[in-house]
C-alpha cells in the first residue's frame, strides 16, 4: 500500500478487519481497503505536525487520531469529516485508545494520561487526569471489561488505574496544564475568569475554586489576557493566534466569531466600566477599540505605539484608554475621539508590563521590568512615589476598588500588597513557584486573586496578610501558617527551619494568607483535631510507630 507522502507512523485495523488506517509525518490518515490494498479515503485536517496515535470505536463508525500538535480528533469514518477537535494537553499525544463501550477514550502524551468523555453532540468534552508519571506517558490501554486503565512511561514505570473506583488516582482536569497568564473577577464578585497558554480560558467560582462550566476553547494560540463586562455577563480574551473572543458567562458558549483585525499577537485587552468598548493591544504596535455590542471595529483607530503593547487599560470614567509598550512609554488617549488626551511619557520601568488606573481616575501605576513600580499623577506626569520591594520585574499591578491598596505580582514569584497612598510595603505573599503574571482584587477589597507560571491561582486574604501575628515559641501552628518557602524549606519568623516540603508538593502548598488554590493538587499544612504538636527539644515526641534494636 503505497500513497503517503511521509514516514508512515501507526496503522489500526477496523473492527470488521475489512479497513485499515494509517496516519503518518504527511499529516494525514489514510484508509485502506484490505482486500484489494486500494486507497478508499483520507482525513485531512487542519493538522500542524504529524499523526502519533489513530484508534476506531468499537463500531467503526468513529476514529480518533493523537498528534504531535498536542491534539486529539475524532473523525466520522464514513463522511471523512473531523466531528470535534480535544485541546487539554500541553505536549505530544502518543496515543489514543476509545474504551470498549464507546463512549470515551484514554489518551497519552508528554504531560500524562487522561480520560476523555464527550457528549453525543460533539459540542462539548471533559477530561479526568491521572496523577502519576513524573515524566512522558507514550502509552495507555483500557483492559477489555474497561475498568483499567495501564500505562507505560518514560520513568520507567507501568501503572494500573482503576477508572471507577480509585478517585485518589484519578482527579478531574479542572485546572489549567500550563501557565496561567491573566485572571480577572467579576464585578458582582462571584467568579475568577483565568487564560493560560493551554488555549483555554476557565471560570471558577470565587467562594469555593470550583470551576464552572466546561473550559471554553476556541483560540488556537496562548491566550494572554481575559475582561469580564461590568455586568459580570460577557467575557473577553485575547490570543497569540490575532483574535479577540467574546464569550457567554451563562452558557460558556463563543458569542459569534472571533473578532479580526491585528497583523500579530493580541496581548492585552479591557472592557470599559461602561461595557460599550473593549479595547486590545498587540505586538503589532497598535491598540484597537470594539465596539461590544456589535463586535466590530470602532471608527476611531487603530491607536499606535512606538512599540509592542503588552498592556491596555479603561479609566473608571470610560473616557480615557491608556497602553504601554516595550519601549518604555505610557499613551493615553481619548477613547470617543482617538486623539492624545496627553503626550507620550517615559514610565522609567524599562519594557512595561502592565498599568492601572486609579479608582479617581487621576493616577496610573505602572510595573515593568524594572523592580520597581511607580505611580503617576496623569494630569502632570509626575512621579508620586516608588514601589519598591521586589527582587525581579513587576508583570501585573492593580488598585483595590477603594484605592487604598496597590497589588503586584513578580516574577521574583512573590505577590505583594503596598498603601495606595504613600508606596508603603503592607505585606509580602509567598506560595507560587513561578513568576506571577496576573494580579486582581476582589470588589470588596477583602482579597487579590494571583495567577502564575506555575499553572495555580491563589486568592489571599488580604486583611490576614497585612496584620499576620508571630507567635513561634508558643504555637507551632502559627508559625507554620506564618512561614515563608525557600528552597524546599518553610521558614519561621528569624529565618529558622521549620519544615521541609518535598518537591511535589511545593506548588500545591495553601498556607495563610492563601485562602484558596485552583490547581491540579492542594497540600494543607495544619495539626489534625485533637493533635498535640510536637516541635523543638520535643519533636522525636511525633513519632508514632513502634522501633525495635
Amino acid at each position: 500500500m503505497e500513497g503517503h507522502d511521509g514516514v508512515v507512523t501507526t496503522v489500526e485495523f477496523s473492527p470488521t478487519s475489512d479497513i485499515l488506517a494509517s496516519g503518518s509525518l504527511d499529516q494525514t490518515i489514510r484508509l485502506w481497503d484490505i482486500v484489494t490494498g486500494e486507497p478508499v479515503g483520507q482525513l485531512s485536517g487542519d493538522f500542524t505536525d504529524w499523526i502519533r496515535s489513530i484508534s476506531f470505536s468499537p463500531d467503526g463508525a468513529r476514529l480518533a487520531s493523537g498528534s504531535e500538535d498536542s491534539t486529539i480528533r475524532l473523525w466520522e469514518v464514513d463522511t471523512k469529516q473531523c466531528i470535534a477537535t480535544l485541546h487539554g494537553h500541553s505536549g505530544c499525544v502518543y496515543s489514543v485508545q476509545f474504551t470498549p463501550d464507546g463512549r470515551s477514550l484514554v489518551s497519552s502524551g508528554r504531560d500524562g494520561v487522561r480520560l476523555w468523555t464527550v457528549r453525543q453532540d460533539m459540542e462539548n468534552y471533559s477530561s479526568v487526569e491521572f496523577i502519576g508519571h513524573s515524566r512522558s506517558a507514550y502509552s495507555a490501554t483500557f483492559s477489555p471489561d474497561g475498568q483499567y486503565i495501564a500505562s507505560a512511561g518514560e520513568d520507567r514505570t507501568i501503572r494500573i488505574w482503576n477508572v471507577e473506583n480509585n478517585q485518589s488516582s484519578a482527579q478531574s482536569l479542572a485546572t489549567h496544564a500550563e501557565s496561567v497568564r491573566s485572571v480577572a473577577v467579576s464585578a458582582d464578585g462571584e467568579f475568577i475568569v483565568s487564560g493560560s497558554f493551554d488555549r483555554s480560558v476557565r471560570i471558577w467560582s470565587a467562594h469555593t475554586g470550583e470551576q464552572q462550566h466546561l473550559p471554553l476553547f476556541g483560540h488556537t494560540g496562548r491566550v494572554y489576557s481575559v475582561a469580564i463586562s461590568p455586568d459580570s455577563c460577557v467575557i473577553a480574551s485575547v490570543s497569540g493566534d490575532r483574535t479577540v473572543r467574546l464569550w457567554s458567562v451563562q452558557t460558556g458558549e463563543a458569542l459569534g466569531e472571533a473578532l479580526q483585525g491585528h497583523t500579530d499577537w493580541v496581548i492585552a485587552t479591557a472592557l470599559s466600566p461602561d461595557g460599550h468598548w473593549l479595547v486590545s493591544g498587540s505586538k503589532d504596535k497598535t491598540v484597537r477599540i470594539w465596539d461590544v455590542a456589535t463586535r466590530r471595529l470602532s471608527s476611531v483607530g487603530p491607536l499606535h505605539c512606538q512599540g509592542s503593547v503588552y498592556t491596555v487599560a479603561i479609566s473608571p470614567g470610560s473616557r480615557l484608554v491608556a497602553a504601554g509598550d516595550d519601549n518604555g512609554y505610557v499613551h493615553l488617549w481619548n477613547i470617543d475621539t482617538g486623539e492624545r488626551q496627553y503626550q507620550p511619557f517615559d514610565a522609567n520601568v524599562g519594557h512595561i508590563w502592565s498599568i492601572a488606573f486609579s479608582p479617581a481616575g487621576a493616577r496610573i501605576a505602572v510595573g515593568g521590568e524594572e523592580m520597581i513600580g511607580l505611580v503617576w499623577d496623569i494630569s502632570t506626569q509626575q512621579q508620586v512615589f516608588a514601589l519598591e520591594g521586589h527582587d525581579d520585574s513587576i508583570r501585573s499591578v492593580a488598585y483595590s476598588s477603594d484605592s487604598h491598596l496597590i497589588g503586584t505580582g513578580s516574577q521574583d514569584h512573590t505577590v505583594r500588597l503596598w498603601d495606595g497612598e504613600t508606596g508603603t510595603q503592607l505585606a509580602i505573599l509567598h506560595g507560587h513557584t513561578d513568576n506571577v503574571r496576573s494580579v486582581a482584587f476582589m470588589p470588596d477589597g477583602k482579597s487579590i486573586v494571583s495567577g502564575s507560571w506555575d499553572s495555580t491561582i491563589r486568592v489571599w486574604d488580604v486583611n490576614a496578610a497585612c496584620s499576620r501575628i508571630s507567635d513561634y515559641d508558643s504555637n507551632p501552628e502559627t508559625s507554620l501558617e506564618n512561614a515563608e518557602l525557600e528552597d524546599g524549606w518553610m521558614l519561621g519568623e528569624s529565618g529558622e527551619l521549620l519544615l521541609w516540603v518535598p518537591a511535589d508538593y511545593r506548588s500545591y502548598l495553601q498556607i495563610l494568607p492563601c485562602t484558596t488554590l485552583i490547581g491540579r493538587r492542594r497540600v494543607i499544612v495544619g495539626m489534625a483535631d485533637g493533635d498535640q504538636p510536637h516541635h523543638g527539644a520535643d519533636w522525636t515526641a511525633s513519632w508514632r510507630g513502634t522501633l525495635s534494636v
